[in-house]
């Protein structure tokens, strides 16, 4: 519902960079291999997107405190013993779920 804050933090906490906005509001980030489009409601209820996404990061812990300086209040769940690839949850700033892991998930 609001592209500009979602871009905002993306921006900050992975480094992500703008590559346009479009003239309705929506913001297009990119890393140089992935695109991501954060799309700004017509007036309907906000459609539900992605399930979740993650982004493999080289170190947890720097990864963590970087996220809680950003938004101080975001919820980091850590991975169940079960999870052989330590894949952390959390959400972003409008509730849109995803993963951190140092190990990265299976291809």
């Amino acid at each position: 519902d609001n592209p500009e804050r979602e871009a905002s933090f993306y921006v900050r906490a992975f480094d992500l960079k703008e590559v346009r906005r479009s003239s309705s509001g929506s913001v297009f980030l990119s890393d140089g291999y992935i695109n991501v489009a954060l799309l700004k409601s017509k007036g309907e209820p906000a459609a539900k997107g992605l399930h979740h996404f993650g982004f493999q990061v080289e170190n947890i812990d720097s990864t963590q405190e970087r996220l809680r300086q950003i938004e101080p209040d975001i919820e980091i769940v850590p991975p169940h013993d079960s999870v052989t690839f330590a894949e952390y949850k959390l959400k972003d700033p409008d509730g849109n779920p995803f993963d951190i892991s140092e190990k990265g998930w299976a291809v």
